[in-house]
């Protein structure tokens, strides 16, 4: 298969994937700047510095509250586009032991994903489906949090499967699984914080957690991957990937990258 005119045909969703990068980039410092409370008052003190003795006029304060609600637009559009909507299967209920949970539901994954694969005769690399097993309960729910994300890639890859050969019974599809493997950001709080003093911290609005992926399959079957990890309230923000020449013309692609999953909170 010729990458080159794989990319030329396929440019709307490496556009997305594009989009989806760079969004993610500057959601940053856009939700930092609406979070951020010292971010009105330096607003004020920039026009008390300019007139010190002169009363605030109306114009002033209309144009900080104008900039405010941009903010929140921007913010809102973003999170849109961004969210990652948790559900109950992969959150640690109250009460329960972290780690027997955190096996039970890592074990059952598993084992619909090699069903799944079997059913579809497809190859997988089970010692690369994978993920930590750390001994903090903190540490446990970021882990939960990743096996999500591996679910739901796992699920998207089958359902592009099943498209691409629904539209051409004779197509390749996905041939092999090589590595799904959810990679929890260590010491992901710090990882937020601002370098000003007294800067917000982002984590406390916001938990991201990333996933490794390599799989090999052909153009129709990348092409619905990429385009449903877009679902809206489920987005997987597409970070990286990269593809390998396949060896001979028609032969399928091995690609390879990462997943980030963000999960707005709900304000306190």
């Amino acid at each position: 298969m010729d990458i080159g005119a794989f990319v030329q045909e396929n440019r709307r969703w490496l556009i997305g994937c594009a989009v989806g990068g760079l969004a993610f980039l500057i959601a940053f410092p856009v939700i930092d700047s609406i979070y951020d409370p010292t971010a009105p008052m330096r607003g004020i003190t920039a026009l008390a510095s300019r007139a010190p003795r002169e009363v605030y006029a109306r114009g002033d304060r209309d144009a900080l509250e104008e900039e405010q609600q941009k903010l929140v637009a921007e913010r809102d559009r973003l999170q849109a586009m961004l969210a990652f909507e948790r559900r109950s299967a992969f959150e640690l209920p109250a009460g329960a032991d972290a780690g027997s949970f955190l096996f039970q539901a890592g074990r059952k994954l598993k084992q619909n994903l090699l069903v799944a694969a079997n059913e579809r005769n497809i190859a997988v690399n089970e010692k690369e489906i994978a993920w930590a097993v750390p001994p903090g309960v903190e540490e446990i729910k970021r882990v939960l949090f990743g096996l999500e994300l591996l679910d739901e890639a796992q699920r998207r890859l089958f359902a592009a499967h099943d498209a691409a050969r629904g539209d051409d019974p004779d197509a390749v599809g996905l041939r092999s699984i090589l590595q799904l493997r959810a990679e929890p950001q260590k010491n992901a709080r710090q990882s937020f914080r601002g370098a000003r003093k007294g800067a917000v911290d982002l984590a406390d609005y916001f938990e991201q957690e990333r996933l490794a992926f390599k799989f090999e399959a052909d153009a129709a079957t990348l092409t619905a991957f990429f385009e449903k990890c877009r679902e809206p309230g489920r987005t997987l923000v597409v970070e990286r990937v990269q593809m390998q020449q396949p060896g001979r013309v028609g032969d399928p692609v091995v690609v390879s990258g990462t997943l980030t999953g963000i999960a707005f909170k709900q304000p306190e």
